[in-house]
């Protein structure tokens, strides 16, 4: 499947995965079973859909794509997360947490793609997270 290059070190596949669904399925039927899941995303790997968004308020599911690394660690594919701070003061600590709190549940030592929201612009805090990243 033809790629799309975002950066010289990070090419993708034409359609994202999103994993969004994942904190829909938990609300309704609880924590998700992570090996159950992680076959569901081999299926879409195999496929040539190696691209799957997610975020640090979708349920499980940086948790579920540390498990399909931690399965097929050959494999190639890229995980784009988000984290979501919430209103008020972020720190420089407080940033350094939501990274490693990332790191640690994708089961890596970088992020392919970290994508960051802020919930009010008119806010200025929020550039404080920026500074921080």
């Amino acid at each position: 499947m033809k790629r799309t290059a975002l950066a010289h070190d990070l090419e993708i596949a034409p359609v994202i995965s999103g994993l969004w669904q994942i904190a829909d399925q938990e609300r309704k039927e609880g924590q998700l079973d992570p090996d159950q899941r992680v076959d569901v995303m081999h299926e879409f790997v195999a496929a040539g859909f190696t691209t799957f968004d997610m975020a640090d308020h979708y349920g499980s599911s940086e948790l579920i794509a540390g498990h399909f690394t931690a399965r097929h660690p050959t494999e190639e594919v890229q995980f784009l997360t988000k984290w979501v701070p919430p209103l008020g003061s972020i720190t420089a600590k407080t940033t350094r947490e939501a990274v490693d709190l990332a790191l640690e549940r994708l089961q890596t030592s970088s992020l392919d793609l970290l994508q960051y929201h802020a919930w009010r612009y008119s806010d200025p805090r929020w550039l404080d997270g920026l500074h921080h990243l």
